[in-house]
């Protein structure tokens, strides 16, 4: 009677590991030469202009506006203070993003960034917003960021006289508190953190896309006896995800000079 166990074939082995190894080539080169094409891309970008990224949800948008009186009214409590609060660091975050990620471009790349008042102007002129460069007015499709519209980032680059034009969508923060969970490794347990996402793009002064970085980060919370630190986390957060999109970015710019 036969056995039913076979002896490995060497050579089915050897040719398996080949087929691998040519395939982890072909991909690495195929890699290499969309590097290649960005960086092609972006050798003669000068003048960048850098969108106010905004979340893409309509959680402020149904909020009270920033700025609006509210002396005559009685001081939120409990869900609505909740609520109003959120509101607040949603705005902070928003403002602190539209300050840092043109700060960072500047100092991590050599290309000039074109001035926010002028940008402010250009959409003004044109009678467009941040969320009108993009698809369904930048609104998030589940999880899913919105695309910008080409003809649209085409039409502003074209009046702000700017080679390339950042822009990008943060989603909603969002806080997550320690717990204990089951997987295949037993029991373990998770930190508090905080998470942020964003979606960020490049596109070039005749609308065609040179980067497209979709980022997340978990940032720990910061609890100090009975006091915690949720905005400043959030900040921080943020600021992790414009240095990963600058770390993306940097590998297809030439080096910044000085």
């Amino acid at each position: 009677m036969k056995s039913l166990l076979r002896t490995p074939n060497p050579l089915l082995s050897l040719s398996s590991l080949l087929l691998c190894l040519m395939l982890l080539a072909a991909q690495g080169a195929l890699a290499d030469t969309a590097g290649d094409k960005k960086r092609a891309q972006l050798a003669g970008v000068k003048r960048v202009a850098v969108i106010p990224p905004f979340f893409g949800t309509d959680t402020l948008s149904k909020g009270r506006p920033q700025g609006e009186p509210n002396d005559s009214k009685p001081a939120a409590s409990g869900a609505a203070a909740n609520k109003e609060t959120s509101l607040t660091y949603l705005r902070k975050l928003q403002a602190h993003v539209d300050e840092a990620l043109p700060q960072q471009l500047a100092q991590r790349t050599p290309f000039t960034v074109i001035p926010a008042v002028e940008t402010a102007q250009a959409l003004k002129d044109l009678k467009l917003t941040p969320e009108k460069l993009f698809e369904n007015d930048g609104m998030m499709q589940g999880s899913h960021f919105a695309l910008p519209v080409a003809d649209t980032v085409r039409a502003l680059a074209s009046r702000l006289h700017a080679d390339a034009v950042l822009l990008g969508t943060l989603d909603e923060p969002r806080r997550t508190n320690g717990h204990y969970y089951i997987d295949f490794g037993g029991i373990n347990y998770q930190s508090s953190h905080v998470r942020c996402k964003a979606g960020y793009f490049v596109l070039l002064a005749d609308g065609s896309e040179v980067l497209h970085d979709y980022l997340e980060v978990m940032h720990p919370l910061t609890r100090i006896g009975e006091h915690e630190y949720l905005l400043a986390d959030w900040l921080e957060a943020e600021d992790l995800v414009i240095n990963d999109l600058m770390d993306e970015l940097t590998r297809y710019t030439p080096k910044k000079s000085g």
